[in-house]
């Protein structure tokens, strides 16, 4: 899985109302209401601690997308009252095929309470619009990534892989 090397994506897809995100980020009320996310957290910071052999570094980033637009969610500015006044990601295509997202922060974190304070401050950043379904849904994809480095004692090797969590926008059948 990711703390060994490899790249892994889940994905929330669904009528508006049905609960990705509460599947993905959980309710804030109580501990045993807590999401995908956080409980992929707590396992890998659990993992982190209980291995003698390997250095590990972790970050995250938390992209929205919204009408064909990304925003870094992990922004700390003080004066975004809206969603335009996030910093805006765009996608960019290198020489060599490879895309990249610019603008998007990618943000270290030392421990379980850091990841779970960014994942915090993404949600309370995340753009909330109505709709017919649902009058609290978001009409919008996020994507939380947290990227993970990990190297052996003594060796030059470094192993690294994302795991991607995807909150897509409502699917409604048009009539």
């Amino acid at each position: 899985w990711a703390l060994q090397g490899f790249n892994a994506t889940v994905f929330a897809y669904g009528q508006t109302g049905s609960g990705k995100t509460f599947t993905i980020t959980g309710g804030p009320e109580r501990y045993q209401d807590r999401g995908i996310i956080p409980r992929a957290i707590s396992t890998i910071f659990d993992a982190f601690d209980k291995s003698d052999d390997t250095q590990y570094q972790a970050f995250v980033s938390y992209l929205e997308i919204y009408n064909e637009q990304g925003y870094d969610l992990l922004s700390e500015e003080r004066d975004a009252h809206r969603m335009e006044d996030l910093p805006k990601v765009s996608m960019m295509e290198d020489e060599n095929g490879n895309f990249h997202l610019r603008n998007l922060g990618m943000h270290r974190v030392a421990s379980e309470e850091d990841a779970l304070n960014f994942l915090f401050l993404g949600d309370t950043n995340r753009a909330i619009s109505e709709t017919a379904m649902n009058k609290a849904s978001s009409r919008s994809h996020c994507i939380f990534t947290i990227s993970l480095e990990a190297r052996k004692h003594g060796s030059e090797v470094v192993k690294r892989s994302k795991l991607h969590f995807v909150d897509l926008a409502g699917a409604e059948r048009v009539a």
